[in-house]
């Protein structure tokens, strides 16, 4: 379907609009350094455009569409508050769910292989991780880092941000005597809002996602490189011709109303291609099939072990602030 030997990426643009084309779009908002909530735009060419969905949200949208598929193992996550599928983990098997969970020294050991070049038990557990990558950055663990493979965001172009307005009125009279902090959190208080309102785009929205051919190329599985490279291009391929909700939150409803899919081969040329869905998840069945899907596992997230992990980590470094404090650390060699 897409030669991994003589193309380097293989892209999907979707020009988007708003589904409410009469109502102003509400962005993600982002935290600045005092906590308030700030959308991101920035400067381009003289005009403002904003990122209405990171790849991080794109991600997070997309790797549950592989629930039930056939394309990876179901495995399930168990935390006091629920059962999940490990593909709603934000941290995939560098989440804390999974490093504190019965099956910990697996995980580890298999980004441990990772590390040395061989991606294939991975792959048998949670091939997403090796789709949108992961990051197990704690000093303890296998300090693995996948760089994702597949990338999508979504941004607006030429926009105009929209201020925001209103007023709370409390239904009952006010309570004499009260501080007004505390009937403000109880909603005991009238109270006037501004803040942000969204943007109105004058310009394009455009979704753009990217599938790293190249990145495929360089995963390694022994004497089943060329099964495994081809089941992670056909769940690449998954991921960047699925069906994508366009309802990203509140306020931000959108739709495609054009897609062109193409190919940038490693002489340069580029090339538009036809890459349906229907032949795609064809394709991805055929090649996980070949490949052979991991087994269903289920993770049991370890509270106790996660507290014994933190409390250990405090307690430790307790003492060393007191053995430094007291004169202690200093070691003097005898001849």
């Amino acid at each position: 379907m897409i030669d991994i030997n003589t193309i380097a990426v293989v892209t999907a643009r979707q020009t988007l609009e708003a589904a409410f084309t009469d109502e102003p779009l509400k962005p993600s908002t982002f935290p600045d350094k005092d906590g308030v909530g700030q959308y991101l735009i920035y400067d381009n060419g003289g005009v403002k455009d904003v990122v209405l969905d990171t790849h991080q949200s794109q991600a997070n949208r997309i790797e549950p569409m592989f629930d039930k598929s056939g394309l990876i193992p179901d495995s399930t996550v168990k935390t006091p508050e629920r059962v999940s599928f490990i593909t709603a983990l934000g941290h995939r098997l560098a989440d804390a769910a999974i490093y504190f969970s019965n099956l910990r020294e697996v995980v580890q050991s298999a980004l441990k292989e990772f590390m040395s070049g061989d991606a294939t038990a991975v792959a048998k557990l949670s091939p997403t991780s090796l789709l949108f990558g992961l990051w197990d950055s704690r000093s303890e663990r296998s300090r693995a880092k996948i760089t994702r493979i597949f990338n999508a965001e979504i941004r607006a172009h030429n926009v105009v941000e929209v201020p925001a307005a209103g007023q709370y009125i409390s239904s009952v009279s006010r309570l004499e005597d009260q501080v007004t902090k505390d009937l403000s959190v109880e909603g005991l208080l009238d109270c006037p809002y501004s803040g942000l309102g969204g943007v109105i785009a004058h310009g394009d929205i455009v979704r753009n996602a990217r599938l790293n051919i190249r990145g495929i190329r360089a995963l390694k599985g022994g004497a089943d490189t060329a099964l495994l490279q081809n089941y992670i291009l056909g769940l690449g391929l998954f991921a960047l011709t699925v069906p994508s909700n366009g309802d990203l939150r509140e306020g931000c409803n959108l739709v495609v109303t054009k897609t062109t899919v193409s190919t940038l081969a490693e002489d340069g040329t580029r090339e538009d291609i036809e890459l349906k869905h229907s032949d795609v998840l064809a394709f991805a069945k055929n090649a996980a099939k070949e490949f052979g899907v991991g087994e269903a596992l289920e993770f049991i997230y370890d509270a106790a072990t996660a507290s014994g992990n933190v409390n250990g980590k405090a307690e430790a470094k307790e003492t060393k602030e007191k053995t430094k404090k007291n004169g202690k650390a200093k070691v003097v060699a005898v001849a």
